[in-house]
């Protein structure tokens, strides 16, 4: 069964955006396309798809060396029955999720937060600053309010 993916091509080693590609895989062959061009077709033993980092995968195409970035790297891993390589980070399980680093992030930032000592204090903001918030906050709310009665 032909299956197609979209994605960049880049060079080993290029850390840029690539060239967007497609690459068509079939039982047979793979082909290697760019816009309207195409790059080649390789027969079943001319090339080889390895896993890299980071869902980059490692092309060697009739010896020729690319890395392929697909649009959707875990669907490209699956379709293509090639296991997804760990991140240079390390592995998953040593690694916080996203989430995690997030919550530790305002965790922190909610720690260094003090409170007023006193009901004048502006947090280092000048006066002017604070009066024309204050300003500005009054006619935004006179205008919602004028606004809404008009509606």
């Amino acid at each position: 069964m032909t299956k197609t993916f979209t994605g960049d091509v880049l060079l080993p080693g290029d850390g840029g955006g690539g060239l967007a590609a497609t690459l068509i895989l079939d039982p047979a062959r793979v082909t290697l396309t760019t816009g309207a061009s195409e790059l080649g077709t390789w027969d079943r033993g001319e090339y080889r798809v390895e896993p890299e980092h980071d869902g980059l995968f490692h092309l060697t195409l009739g010896g020729e060396s690319l890395l392929f970035r697909p649009d959707a790297p875990a669907e490209f891993s699956s379709d293509a029955a090639i296991p997804l390589a760990a991140s240079r980070r390390g592995s998953a399980a040593s690694q916080s999720s996203i989430v995690e680093d997030d919550d530790a992030f305002i965790a922190a930032a909610v720690a260094g937060v003090k409170p007023m000592k006193r009901l004048d204090d502006n947090g280092g903001m000048s006066k002017t600053f604070v009066a024309l918030m204050v300003l500005m906050t009054l006619l935004l709310s006179v205008g919602v309010v004028v606004a809404a009665s008009m509606a």
